[in-house]
């Protein structure tokens, strides 16, 4: 099988299961990554030959197709934006849209972001206690102190 063969099956497969743009970001990959291999010195048939059957390439890339990633011809993800996060003006012009941003809590700077998150709000609650203690310490003395002198003078 050629170079052009595999790409020719894999933009087949894809074709029609996801978004247009998706399936040529993936063709693209696939076509660079044979290119470069060839370029470093390697047969394009031993490089076709690591990377399998187009078809079950496919299907992988179909299956793991959650829908909500749209690619821009540059081959980047974005967020795709769904109609709701569109504004529409009085004349039903589409005038902003927004952005959304996942925390991958695989990563190391996604823990670090969660544990940053944790040690501040520790060291807030710790603050608020320490500012507030000498009063409720106070008021429980003076609470106490009443009691004490109502039980001396009955």
């Amino acid at each position: 099988m050629s170079r052009r063969e595999f790409l020719e099956i894999l933009r087949g497969q894809l074709s029609g299961q996801m978004a247009q743009g998706k399936a040529a970001a993936h063709v693209r990959y696939y076509e660079d990554y044979i290119q470069s291999q060839v370029r470093s010195g390697r047969s394009e048939t031993d490089v076709l030959a690591e990377l399998g059957d187009p078809r079950l390439i496919a299907r992988t890339l179909i299956d793991t197709d959650d829908g909500t990633e749209v690619y821009d011809e540059s081959g980047y993800a974005e967020e795709s934006y769904g109609s709701d996060d569109y504004a529409e003006n009085s004349t039903g012009n589409t005038t902003s849209r927004t952005k959304s941003y996942r925390l991958d809590l695989g990563t190391w700077y996604g823990k670090a972001i969660v544990i940053a998150i944790a040690v501040i709000i520790v060291i807030l609650l710790a603050t608020v206690l320490v500012a507030v203690a000498p009063f409720v310490i106070t008021f429980c003395i003076v609470l106490y102190l009443i009691s004490w002198f109502k039980k001396r003078r009955a």
